[in-house]
């Protein structure tokens, strides 16, 4: 293939661009963490609560389920409490 100086530049700047967005891609590649869930939530909650923030908007949803969940875990640290008295 032939190519004038002028296109030879632009395909060498374009190269050049690509590597950068490659090493950038490969970067962020290499600095992934696995993505644990904290809480395994089983189907048919996970439809509920979809079908929840659809009614009530999820901030609302999540802010009534962090109330929950904090309750909740008062409990247990109460629980343990007790146990060890």
């Amino acid at each position: 293939m032939k190519a004038s100086k002028r296109e030879q530049n632009e395909l060498s700047r374009a190269l050049d661009k690509a590597s950068e967005g490659l090493d950038a891609i490969i970067e962020m590649y290499n600095e992934l963490e696995e993505d644990k869930p904290i809480i395994n939530l089983d189907d048919q909650v996970i439809k509920e609560l979809e079908k929840a923030r659809g009614s009530f908007g999820e901030e609302f949803i999540d802010r009534k389920l962090n109330s929950l969940i904090k309750e909740a875990l008062s409990w247990l640290s109460a629980d343990q409490e007790d146990e060890s008295s």
